[in-house]
């Protein structure tokens, strides 16, 4: 008898549903998973135009980079770039630093489903069994609006990236590149509450 793969599949999902994660969420997830994905594989073409890089032939030099190392280089910017564009491309990489913490929460994280239901979050590294970690707790909450504001701000860097790319093709794209000043600045608001939410919540002012 063939596997029956669409009936098993339901059943899964309908897990899912148990524990808090509804079909918006799962949606909204895979959305932000894709929306990342674009983003980082532009942001490594955008890395060897910004350092005038042939990669035809040979490896090129970010296959060896770690993601933070990656951020660090889009934020250096490039000196064939006008000055508010680097400026843009600081805050870009401040971004991405706190989107890519929440992403490694997400996918890489601890399921913390709600007694009594209510939207689970996830949490990477949380030390549970007293174990030593070099990296520190990461907190992923998707309640609303977290979902929106993550996807907004990987939307806007890919955006970013995306022109930067064609930036020593297209010089005109830096006129482009500028105009994302507030879009980018936004997207660092909407990324860095998402991941600190933890620390926020718990702060008077927030």
């Amino acid at each position: 008898m063939p596997h029956d793969y669409p009936s098993e599949s339901l059943k899964i999902q309908a897990r899912l549903y148990q524990l808090g994660l509804m079909p918006n969420n799962l949606m909204m997830i895979g959305a932000f998973i894709v929306a990342y994905g674009l983003f980082e594989t532009t942001l490594e073409r955008a890395l060897w135009t910004l350092s005038d890089s042939s990669v035809a032939g040979v490896r090129p030099f970010t296959e060896k980079m770690k993601s933070e190392d990656q951020f660090k280089r889009l934020g250096q910017g490039s000196s064939k770039l006008s000055d508010k564009c680097n400026a843009v491309l600081q805050v870009a990489a401040l971004t991405a630093e706190d989107l890519n913490e929440y992403r490694n929460s997400l996918v890489h994280g601890y399921l913390l489903a709600i007694e009594g239901g209510g939207t689970p979050s996830f949490m990477k590294n949380p030390a549970w069994h007293q174990e030593l970690r070099n990296k520190p707790v990461g907190d992923a909450y998707i309640d609303e609006p977290f979902q929106d504001l993550v996807l907004v701000s990987t939307w806007t860097l890919f955006r970013l990236v995306r022109l930067v790319e064609k930036s020593s093709a297209e010089p005109e794209t830096q006129e482009a590149i500028e105009r994302l000043d507030v879009d980018v600045r936004r997207a660092r608001s909407y990324a860095n509450e998402a991941r600190h939410i933890r620390y926020l919540i718990n702060h008077e002012k927030y």
